[in-house]
C-alpha cells in the first residue's frame, strides 16, 4: 500500500479539466465546493430535469446539466449519489454518453466491486472515498486541513502513473 500526501498532488492536472460531479447531496457539495476554492474553474453538476437541488447548485455559482449532457462533456465523472440509485443512473444516462479516455470516480466502491456498474474498458475507473461525512469534508478543508481518503484505481485505460 502506498500513502499519498498533499504534496503528492499536482492541483494543476485537474484545474482545466471538464469535471462532472454527479449529485449534489452531502458529498456532491462539498466535492464541487472544494474543487472550485482549489482553483478548479470547469467544475458542473449533473442533476436530473427538475430536481429540487438545482436551485442549490445554482445558488454556489455551479452550471448545472443533465447526467446524460454532462456524460457527454466531462473529462472526469464523481458520483456522488446514494448507491442504490447509481447503477440505473449509469445505466440511464452515463453508459451511452460518456467518452473513451473519460475517467469516472466513485466515492464508495459496492457498484463497481460487485459488478452492478461495469464501465467499459476505455474508461479510468477510480474510488476516491473520504473517511466522513460531506460536511466534514467541507469544514476541514476551509479549515486548511482534510480528511483520510481511501484511494483506489479499478481501471487505468489511460495508462496514467500515480
Amino acid at each position: 500500500m502506498r500513502v499519498y500526501y498533499d504534496r503528492d498532488a499536482d492541483l494543476n492536472l485537474i484545474k482545466s479539466k471538464n469535471v462532472v460531479i454527479v449529485g449534489y447531496g452531502s458529498q456532491g457539495r462539498a466535492h464541487a465546493l472544494n474543487l472550485k476554492d482549489s482553483g478548479a474553474t470547469n467544475v458542473v453538476i449533473a442533476l436530473k430535469a427538475g430536481s429540487a437541488t438545482i436551485k442549490k447548485a445554482e445558488a454556489d455559482g455551479f452550471k448545472v446539466m443533465t447526467v446524460a449532457e454532462a456524460a457527454k462533456w466531462g473529462d472526469l465523472l464523481m458520483m456522488a449519489t446514494p448507491d442504490e440509485l447509481q447503477a440505473d443512473i449509469y445505466k440511464a444516462d452515463i453508459a451511452g454518453n460518456i467518452r473513451d479516455g473519460a475517467a469516472i470516480a466513485f466515492a464508495h466502491g459496492l457498484n463497481v466491486h460487485f459488478g452492478l456498474i461495469e464501465p467499459k474498458d476505455t474508461l479510468d475507473v477510480v474510488m476516491i472515498a473520504p473517511k466522513g461525512p460531506g460536511h466534514t469534508v467541507r469544514g476541514e478543508y476551509q479549515k486548511g486541513g482534510g480528511v483520510p481518503c481511501l484511494v483506489a484505481v479499478e481501471k487505468n485505460a489511460s495508462r496514467q502513473r500515480a
